[in-house]
């Protein structure tokens, strides 16, 4: 068995969301989010290290981020690790799984 290497807080959703990539702006479901990545459920997809854009809506924040594919599940989707160079991007993020810990610790 694997050992976990992920150090962030997930949150399962799914949440509402679309990428930007080579063929174009594409809607997609999110899921396994945290400050740093997420699984896009889609049918298409990018290659391990294509950059994109990503865009969530999570509780009432936008969060536009780059991000780059670090790995695809030709059937499901893929997952992206966000890129840190857009700081107005980290800063929703960040407003916004802060907005999902507060759900979660009240139920």
């Amino acid at each position: 068995m694997s050992k976990e290497r992920r150090t962030n807080a997930r949150f399962p959703g799914p949440f509402e969301g679309s990428w930007d990539g080579a063929s174009g702006m594409r809607e997609c479901r999110v899921t396994d989010l945290s400050a740093g990545g997420c699984f896009i459920d889609a049918y298409a997809s990018q290659p391990v290290g294509a950059r994109i854009v990503t865009e969530l809506k999570i509780k009432g924040h936008l969060v536009r981020l780059p991000a780059e594919v670090v790995y695809v599940d030709r059937i499901q989707g893929f997952a992206v690790r966000f890129l840190d160079s857009n700081p107005e991007g980290t800063k929703a993020l960040e407003e916004a799984l802060a907005a999902l810990r507060g759900l979660t610790a009240a139920r």
